[in-house]
């Protein structure tokens, strides 16, 4: 692993645009990967030479010692960078919240380059008053030279006064002190003069340094101000830009709210209408079952009343037939069985059982012709019956061809009833005859 520290700089270390500490502190061990862009310091502008000191920007690739590339940072899914400012909500768009930070990191160098100005200003400004107090320091020494001069020159002026009046030797030994006194003060005046000097060349060199950073100073404070109105104006932008899509979300939130109650609403209709179709569909089924037996029910009355008919008017035809010829024959039988019985030894017994007079026999005849009038009467009745039956069986046929009902199986459930029916009904004709007979 390679790790990259900030060692307190001034314009700070960057990686990824990320800077790593704030102004004149010490920053943490940072791993950097290949592929990672570091930048030392920023760009610096002289305003007095117009020219810009550029810093060092560049891509860096890391190697192993077995001569393999390091890792990407692509590769590595965790944060790149630990984040010196708070945290982005976690419901602002993810576009949104790099550039706020960006900007936000732009925010904090430029205020920490303000506090750095500050700081080289109230330097500036204890300098500018350590200069002036040695400015005002060799003004008094020039002046303390001149009255120093102005004594020498006065101290000559006594010495040739008192010259005239003393002997030579006196004046020789005085005048000797005097030079000597002269040498002295020169000596030291001159002294004086080269460390004034000295000290005005520092002076002055100090000055040159502090204007040339006053005006780099100047020239950064110019370009921190500038970068902050941009930063500030690409930060109103964003904010309305954020403002602006947090108003579009809470637009498309209540339209989807919107959307959302009337799909539930429309979902609750489309339920209560299913519920009510699906109702009608069951009355439908009860009412087609409920048809469907009906028509069976009639089908089978149909088919066993057609098959009863059809026998019961064979059966009527040979009785009618079989009537006629007993009628035709009943008055020669009844012609011949007379005199038969008035001549037979059983007369006798007939006459007794017929109470001795002939009145059972005519009430015997009665009864075959009032019987004869009751087969007519019973047959138009059955043909009355039959054209009913022929015209429900009609009937049921359409509606049968409507629902398509399935017939076979109510036909052969009811065959062997419709036999036994039919049989029943038609042997009573039969014993009706063997009665009369």
């Amino acid at each position: 692993q390679f790790y990259l520290q900030d060692t307190k700089s001034s314009n700070g270390t960057f990686i990824n645009s990320q800077r790593l500490s704030r102004g004149s502190e010490e920053s943490p061990p940072c791993e950097i990967m290949s592929g990672d862009i570091i930048q030392f310091g920023v760009d610096v502008t002289e305003n007095t030479r117009k020219v810009t000191h550029g810093c060092i920007v560049s891509t860096i690739k890391l190697f192993l010692p077995d001569g393999m590339e390091a890792r990407l940072r692509s590769d590595v899914i965790h944060a790149p960078l630990p984040s010196p400012v708070d945290k982005v909500a976690a419901n602002t768009p993810s576009m949104y919240s790099q550039e706020l930070f960006q900007l936000s990191q732009y925010l904090q160098e430029a205020l920490h380059r303000e506090q750095m100005l500050e700081q080289k200003l109230a330097t500036l400004q204890r300098l500018l008053a350590v200069t002036q107090e040695a400015s005002d320091t060799s003004w008094q020494a020039l002046i303390d030279e001149d009255r120093l001069l102005s004594r020498l020159e006065v101290m000559g002026n006594q010495l040739q006064a008192c010259s005239k009046n003393q002997t030579e030797d006196s004046i020789r030994k005085e005048l000797i002190a005097l030079q000597e006194d002269k040498h002295n003060y020169e000596t030291t005046a001159k002294e004086s003069l080269r460390r004034v000097l000295q000290e005005k060349i520092e002076v002055v060199r100090k000055l040159s340094e502090v204007e040339r950073s006053l005006s780099n100073t100047e020239d950064e404070c110019t370009h921190l101000k500038e970068m902050n109105e941009r930063t500030q104006e690409e930060l109103r932008e964003l904010a309305n830009k954020y403002n602006g899509a947090v108003n579009e979300i809470k637009d498309l939130s209540d339209k989807l709210k919107v959307a959302e109650g009337r799909q539930e609403e429309i979902q609750q209709k489309g339920l209560a209408e299913k519920k009510e179709l699906q109702h009608k569909i069951d009355e439908m089924e009860e009412r087609e079952q409920e048809l469907q037996a009906k028509i069976e029910a009639l089908q089978a009355d149909n088919d066993f009343t057609n098959e009863r008919l059809t026998a019961l008017q064979v059966r009527l035809e040979h009785l009618q037939e079989k009537t006629l010829k007993e009628h035709n024959s009943l008055g020669i039988q009844v012609d011949d069985f007379i005199p038969k019985i008035n001549g037979s030894t059983e007369k006798e017994h007939f006459l007794s059982k017929s109470g001795g007079d002939c009145t059972f026999i005519h009430q015997f005849i009665e009864c075959q012709r009032e019987m004869m009038n009751k087969a007519f009467i019973d047959c138009s009745c059955f043909s009355l019956s039959l054209a009913e039956n022929q015209a429900r069986v009609k009937e049921s046929n359409d509606l049968s061809d409507t629902l398509s009902p399935s017939k076979e199986k109510s036909s052969d459930d009811t065959t062997g009833k419709n036999a036994q029916m039919d049989d029943q009904d038609l042997n009573e004709p039969i014993v009706k005859v063997a009665l009369l007979k």
